[in-house]
C-alpha cells in the first residue's frame, strides 16, 4: 500500500483482493480492542451455493469445521490488515470463530452502507439481495465512515416467511430455536438437520438457505460459469 491511507484508497484495495463490496464503520458498540479507530466490513457475493457447503470432519481426536465463503472472506480480510499494518497501521483480520463475540457482522454492514436489514433478518444488498456473507478488519487507521442507506427497499412482501419450512420467520423476526440453519441446535433439530440438509458428500452440508434464495431482490443476478463447464 502507498503512504496514502484513506478510506477510498482502503475501499478500492479491499476490491482488487476481491471484495464485493465494502463499507466502513466505527467501533463503537462492539467488543474491539481500545486502539481500534475503524472497522472495514467486506462483503462477498454468493451467487452459488457451493459458497455455503460445510465442511465437518472429525479424526485424530480433532474436530474441524469450515465454509469455502468464510475461508475465502478471512483470507481477503488477512491480506487487507497486512497491507495496512505494513502501512504503520496495528490491524487485525475477523476470523469467523471470533465475530459472534467481537462484532456483529450484520450490525457492522448496515452501518457501513451494505445493505438494509431484510424482513429475514439477514442484511439485504441492492446488487444481490441476501446472497452475500461478510467478513471484516478492525484497525487503527483513522478512516472516514460510510452512513446507513437511507432508502429502506425491503419490500415487505414476506416470501421468505413462507419459504421457511420450519416457520422459524415471522413478525418479531427469526426464532433460532427452530431454525434448521442454527448453529447450535438441540438434539431434535440436529437430527432434523442430518436428514433433511443436502449432503453433498459423506462430511459435507448444505445448511437450510430458502430465506436467502426465496427473496425476490438480486434474484436475477447472473451465475458466473466456467466456458465449456455450462
Amino acid at each position: 500500500m502507498s503512504e496514502q491511507v484513506d478510506a477510498a484508497r482502503v475501499k478500492e484495495l479491499a476490491r482488487a483482493m476481491g471484495a464485493d463490496k465494502v463499507g466502513i464503520t466505527t467501533p463503537e458498540g462492539f467488543h474491539l480492542p481500545e486502539w481500534t479507530r475503524a472497522v472495514i466490513v467486506l462483503a462477498q457475493a454468493t451467487l452459488d451455493e457451493a459458497w455455503d457447503y460445510e465442511l465437518r470432519m472429525v479424526y485424530d481426536g480433532r474436530y474441524f469445521w469450515s465454509k469455502p465463503i468464510y475461508e475465502r472472506l478471512t483470507a481477503i480480510a488477512a491480506r487487507l490488515a497486512l497491507a495496512l499494518e505494513q502501512a504503520g497501521f496495528r490491524s487485525e483480520p475477523l476470523t469467523f470463530d471470533d465475530s459472534i463475540s467481537l462484532i456483529d457482522l450484520r450490525v457492522a454492514a448496515v452501518r457501513a452502507g451494505l445493505g438494509v436489514r431484510g424482513l429475514n433478518g439477514l442484511v439485504l444488498t441492492r446488487e444481490y439481495g441476501p446472497r452475500v456473507r461478510f467478513g471484516a478488519v478492525y484497525t487503527a487507521a483513522d478512516l472516514a465512515p460510510d452512513a446507513p442507506l437511507a432508502e429502506y427497499y425491503c419490500t415487505s412482501c414476506t416470501i421468505c416467511w413462507g419459504a421457511c419450512p420450519d416457520r422459524a420467520l415471522g413478525p418479531n423476526g427469526c426464532e433460532r430455536s427452530r431454525c434448521r440453519a442454527e448453529f447450535a441446535p438441540t438434539p431434535e433439530m440436529a437430527h432434523l438437520q442430518e436428514r433433511e440438509q443436502k449432503h453433498p458428500s459423506p462430511a459435507t452440508r448444505l445448511q437450510c438457505i430458502r430465506c436467502i434464495t426465496s427473496c425476490p431482490i438480486g434474484k436475477k443476478v447472473g451465475r458466473p460459469y466456467v466456458p465449456g463447464l455450462e
